[in-house]
């Protein structure tokens, strides 16, 4: 079962950053309609990654760090394993994104790769 805070929040964000509607959009169309909330923020990041300079992406990954380690342990664990978990473990590959990312986000970059 889908805790229903990882489908708000992941549906919740393709309205808070419109840039993510497209990506939403595919995504229900792809699961008969269905969020999946794993796949989908999966699918986020793989636009932020193609996308690293655009306006929109400080603010996103903004919104991620406040929203990792904060008052849901299934959002820590969305963000953690579907988002942080999807970035290259070699900072010089994703350059970018990992460095936009917030402190607690970062730190748990490094701690899944072992980066030291």
């Amino acid at each position: 079962m889908t805790p229903a805070v990882c489908v708000a929040f992941t549906t919740g964000a393709a309205f808070k950053f419109r840039q993510l509607e497209a990506v939403l959009s595919e995504h229900l169309k792809d699961n008969d309609g269905e969020i999946l909330p794993h796949l989908l923020m999966a699918d986020y990041c793989r636009l932020v990654e193609r996308v690293p300079d655009d306006e929109w992406v400080r603010s996103f990954l903004a919104y991620l760090e406040d929203n990792y380690l904060g008052q849901s342990e299934w959002l820590t664990e969305l963000i953690s394993v579907s988002f942080v978990e999807h970035l290259l473990p070699d900072e010089s590959l994703c350059g970018p994104v990992v460095k936009l990312l917030g402190k607690r986000m970062r730190e748990e970059h490094r701690h899944i790769f072992g980066i030291e």
